[in-house]
């Protein structure tokens, strides 16, 4: 009975070293890399860029709005295509808490849906971010508190590669973005105006009509969360909301509830929700990639708002 015990130690002993190694294989790897959205950009970032003026971050709909460069001179777009305002909070939590790089003022774009719906869903974007497991307080209990074997996982060095290792390699030594400042932009083509009219035929225009919105209590304390460390560390808080091709105009009544918040806790909101009607530069079909997502010529327009949006605020009281 000794034998078969002693096979199963060894075992353990030769998964537990594997696993160490591997890891710290892939996390050399992992600080190697400058390309893509597997913690590519976050690297750029930190390392290249340790003075930031204006920090955009938010899903695509940031990713392909806003052009760093219009915005004026060292500015990054941090924004990661289809993560939510989880992954975001443990972003902006790991930059201004850990590491050693000076942000002004971040930008950060927010999405009507999830700012009214709760999707229990987006609660696992966390998990994008394990690299920093053990390293970021944050991080690591968002994780821990998705399920109650995860802080049983990680004993496993090897177990926050899950689901990156191939990413990674591929963004490593095949993928080139060719991005500048973290923007990549979306060209625009002849195919733009059937893309849209296709997106538009399957989305519903009058979604928010009748609709009542209300900020989700999952949304206020990330919200809240991101506030409080900005104002620790000295860094102010902007929030946009993007445009929307031809949808239904958003009445402001019908968001007062939203705006109330921002403005109770002090929190700067620029809304662009309804750019499409108050803008008849958005109204050009050719500026869009789709319903949601402009392309380069709309972003252009988009950051140029911000641009003169920004500059008004930091003549005003209002910019702190």
């Amino acid at each position: 009975m000794k034998k078969p015990i002693s096979y199963i130690y060894s075992f353990i002993l030769i998964l537990i070293i594997s696993s160490f190694i591997i890891s710290s294989g892939l996390s050399r790897l992992y600080n190697s890399n400058y390309e893509g959205q597997s913690g590519g950009k976050i690297n750029d970032l930190i390392k290249n860029h340790q003075n930031i003026n204006i920090l955009a971050i938010g899903d695509s709909r940031c990713a392909h709005h806003i052009i760093p460069d219009v915005l004026g001179h060292s500015n990054y777009n941090l924004s990661h295509n289809g993560m939510s305002l989880i992954f975001h909070t443990g972003l902006i939590d790991q930059l201004i808490n850990y590491e050693k790089i000076s942000i002004d003022t971040i930008l950060l774009n927010l999405g009507l849906n999830e700012v009214h719906y709760l999707n229990k869903k987006n609660f696992l974007d966390i998990n994008q971010l394990k690299y920093f497991y053990n390293e970021n307080e944050w991080i690591t209990n968002k994780i821990n508190s998705s399920n109650f074997k995860e802080r049983y996982k990680y004993l496993l060095p090897i177990y926050k590669w899950n689901g990156k290792i191939i990413s990674l390699i591929a963004n490593k030594y095949f993928k080139k973005t060719y991005s500048k400042n973290g923007y990549v932009p979306t060209l625009s083509n002849n195919r733009d105006s059937i893309n849209v009219l296709w997106r538009l035929n399957k989305t519903e225009r009058n979604y928010y009509k009748n609709k009542d919105l209300i900020i989700n209590k999952q949304c206020v304390e990330y919200l809240l969360h991101i506030k409080n460390i900005c104002l620790k560390n000295n860094v102010a808080l902007i929030c946009f909301f993007s445009p929307t091709y031809n949808l239904h105009k958003i009445p402001v009544s019908n968001k007062k509830s939203i705006i109330d918040f921002f403005k109770q806790e002090n929190i700067i909101l620029l809304d662009y929700s309804n750019g499409f009607h108050d803008d008849e530069r958005f109204q050009n079909i050719w500026v869009w990639s789709d319903v949601f997502h402009l392309n380069e010529k709309g972003a252009r327009i988009l950051s140029n708002k911000v641009r003169k949006d920004l500059n008004k605020l930091k003549s005003s009281s209002l910019f702190k």
